[in-house]
């Protein structure tokens, strides 16, 4: 029997589907589509909206309105690979996620109309053990609590302009294999050195548009495979990473555009300056 909101998601993909792709010579079979793009969608959205769609690999959920979002529609599409939600509106959401996402590779939340990013509901993605890539933009995520993420495959992890203002000491320490960190354009006025502690594979750490006041070398934890450090834009008076090459052996560049420093200590590290700087 097929539910009233998987006969309405089916309607409304047959128009979208039919409407775009299907020919005479090349018919369309509703159900069988691997990469949907669903958008306008308004209604309810969950453990039956995609019940029947098997086989979706690729699923991006832009601007709609759901009348009600529950994230236990992750259930029914198993072969699930990645998923972006960008700016939709939710009503109401049920942060439910069990027995799901095995093969989810990439997750997106782009003004995805959820409301504040709830401890537990991060915990759950954090526990995803599939995911690479990790994007939380333009969300709402004040704090990042320790041992919240845990993907031991993540690679690439965005949280970016999500206000976040407090990350707990260990918060990114069983991301092992991270290698691209962005932080930037949020509200963190201090790290200290266990913030970034035990990521020993991370390339690249962008902390541009933040409100760091003071950098200095004890402030940073071993960093073995460290390259690139972006700090532009932020309101730093003291920079001293005098011994810096001691705990990143490999940094090779400093990003401090759209920045003033007095007196630098760099660390024999180039700085990457605006044109005109003097210092």
């Amino acid at each position: 029997m097929f539910s009233p909101s998987s006969l309405i998601f089916l309607f409304f993909l047959s128009l979208t589907v039919l409407g775009l792709e299907d020919t005479r010579e090349n018919p369309v079979d509703v159900l069988q589509v691997t990469h949907p793009i669903i958008r306008t969608y308004k209604g309810p959205w969950g453990i039956d909206t995609l019940k029947l769609f098997h086989n979706i690999e690729y699923l991006q959920l832009r601007r709609n309105n759901f009348t009600i979002f529950q994230w236990n529609f992750l259930n029914t599409i198993p072969n699930l690979k990645s998923l972006e939600l960008f700016n939709n509106f939710m009503e109401r959401v049920d942060f439910n996620i069990t027995q799901c996402c095995n093969k989810l590779e990439i997750l997106e939340l782009t003004e995805s109309g959820l409301p504040e990013i709830p401890d537990e509901f991060l915990k759950k993605i954090g526990g995803i053990e599939s995911l690479k890539y990790l994007t939380f933009r333009d969300e709402k995520m004040r704090i990042l609590r320790k041992d919240t993420l845990a993907n031991p495959n993540l690679g690439y992890l965005t949280i970016l302009a999500c206000h976040l203002d407090t990350i707990d000491d260990g918060a990114f320490s069983k991301l092992q294999k991270l290698r691209i960190l962005d932080l930037s354009y949020n509200s963190i006025r201090a790290i200290n050195k266990d913030t970034f502690a035990s990521l020993q594979n991370v390339k690249m750490i962008n902390l541009k548009g933040n409100f760091l006041e003071t950098l200095t070398t004890d402030m940073i934890s071993a960093l073995p495979n460290l390259e690139t450090l972006v700090l532009s834009h932020n309101l730093i008076m003291k920079f001293d990473l005098e011994g810096i090459k001691t705990v990143a052996p490999k940094l090779r560049t400093i990003d401090v555009r759209g920045m003033v420093l007095f007196e630098p200590k760099t660390g024999g590290v180039e700085l990457l300056k605006d044109p005109f700087a003097k210092f």
